[in-house]
């Protein structure tokens, strides 16, 4: 029989492993920065941007984070203020919000698997700025763009 928190009557699974609903919060976020880990990022805190983690696709001192992670508490709950104030937050700082819940793994090869949910907003300037080629030859090259006007529309209107 499950109590509130959706735990079994048992403390620990067979193998001797805490269930996901019993982990501290610490134990939980330990888990979730393995996890990113493993899939190759540097994780590391988060607290300057109001989460637990960043992760970095590269060291920091060459690259600038692109996801902050909040990890789930252990009822699964998010409290809709903490969710406004990240989402609305992600923007200006140029993140990608992924929010990290511990489970229980149904597989051997863990105790326990992370599911992610990312909330992505339009905000990577990068990703978005607006780019004007001009083709010189086989070679394609980015040009400065002043009031939505290339040099290829210049010498057009002089014509």
């Amino acid at each position: 029989m499950a109590d509130q928190k959706g735990c079994a009557d048992t403390e620990t699974e067979p193998q001797g492993n805490k269930m996901a609903c019993d982990l501290t919060e610490e134990e939980r976020i330990d888990i979730v920065r393995k996890h990113f880990e493993a899939k190759g990022y540097r994780v590391h805190s988060g607290l300057q941007f109001g989460v637990e983690l960043v992760l970095y696709s590269d060291s920091p001192t060459k690259v600038h984070s692109d996801f902050c992670v909040h990890v789930v508490s252990s009822d699964g709950r998010v409290d809709w203020r903490v969710m406004q104030t990240l989402v609305r937050s992600m923007p200006d700082l140029h993140k990608t919000l992924i929010l990290a819940s511990v489970r229980n793994s149904m597989d051997d090869s863990s105790p326990y698997a992370v599911d992610e949910l990312a909330i992505a907003t339009e905000h990577a300037p990068f990703r978005h700025k607006k780019q004007t080629f001009v083709e010189v030859g086989s070679q394609v090259k980015k040009q400065k763009v002043n009031n939505d006007t290339t040099t290829s529309d210049v010498s057009d209107q002089k014509n």
